[in-house]
């Protein structure tokens, strides 16, 4: 009778403050650095924590899995396992059942947070929609920007892989059971900083609607004829994410298959710091809010 997977998610606040730790630099060496992947939009990050945690002018990172559902997958191990890690967005509920199915136990810490964005082109004169015109754009309820304010001109809805965590969280938190009508065509990141066919429809007066991540859009792979929405009037920045006042707050989990290797602990620990708070918002997460 196959073992029961004991699946701990903690996915909410649960340290009182973030309480200073001491640096990890030379409590391992390079080589001990865990097996590990990220979600595309975290690949640079989790890049660039290698770097900073075990220092090798000469490390070059691993080609990554290439989406959020390839990341979790790669904490099933059933032959010989290994203590791996990962940053990445929140699984699926299908991601959820496999880890389950191949008896994988998982944990995972929220060590920041990114945010879902809406994109638009950035001479398109609609600055803010409401989450319920959102979900009727993509309902296909609302097909003309004039209906919210904009030009007379078609909308353009794009989504992502399906395998991304970006189009699980829009499903769960915009969506909400709603099927989406029509996308014009998937908006694929095939590697970090690299986005097929989506630049050309978001060009600068084109009526294009598509979702991203903050730090995809601000870090890894800015572009000028793209514009962030407000979403009920609030602009998604590191003040309205860590308030709560923008709607679309996305957890950075960094999730293991294991919960006994002292390096992935130490990893968290620093992340969880005061130190390794002010580094992830240097690289553009929104750090957790202490409590009062």
């Amino acid at each position: 009778m196959r073992r029961i997977s004991r699946i701990l998610l903690i996915a909410g606040l649960l340290l009182s403050g973030c309480q200073t730790k001491p640096k990890l630099e030379n409590l391992y060496r390079v080589e001990d650095f865990p097996q590990a992947d990220a979600s595309w939009p975290l690949q640079l990050l989790l890049n660039d924590l290698h770097r900073e945690l075990s220092p090798d002018p000469n490390w070059l990172p691993e080609e990554a899995s290439g989406s959020t559902q390839a990341a979790w997958r790669s904490l099933i191990q059933v032959v010989n396992p290994q203590p791996r890690m990962i940053l990445a967005y929140e699984p699926s509920a299908a991601m959820r059942r496999e880890l389950q199915d191949y008896d994988t136990l998982w944990q995972a810490q929220t060590i920041g947070y990114d945010a879902l964005v809406m994109i638009t082109g950035s001479e398109n004169p609609v600055d803010s929609l409401s989450l319920d015109q959102v979900r009727d754009i993509y309902a296909g309820k609302i097909t003309n920007w004039k209906q919210v304010g904009g030009q007379d001109q078609p909308i353009e809805i794009y989504v992502q892989d399906e395998n991304s965590g970006l189009q699980t969280a829009f499903e769960r938190h915009v969506m909400q059971g709603v099927p989406v009508v029509n996308p014009t065509l998937e908006w694929v990141y095939e590697r970090a900083g690299v986005v097929r066919q989506a630049p050309a429809a978001f060009s600068p007066k084109e009526g294009a609607l598509g979702f991203s991540s903050l730090i995809m859009i601000t870090q890894v792979h800015p572009q000028p004829e793209i514009k962030m929405l407000r979403i009920e009037g609030i602009a998604p920045n590191e003040k309205t994410i860590g308030n709560g006042k923008y709607p679309l707050k996305l957890p950075v989990l960094l999730a293991s298959n294991t919960a006994s290797d002292a390096t992935i602990a130490g990893i968290t620990d620093w992340l969880l710091s005061a130190v390794g708070q002010q580094w992830l918002s240097d690289q553009g997460l929104i750090p957790i809010p202490e409590k009062k």
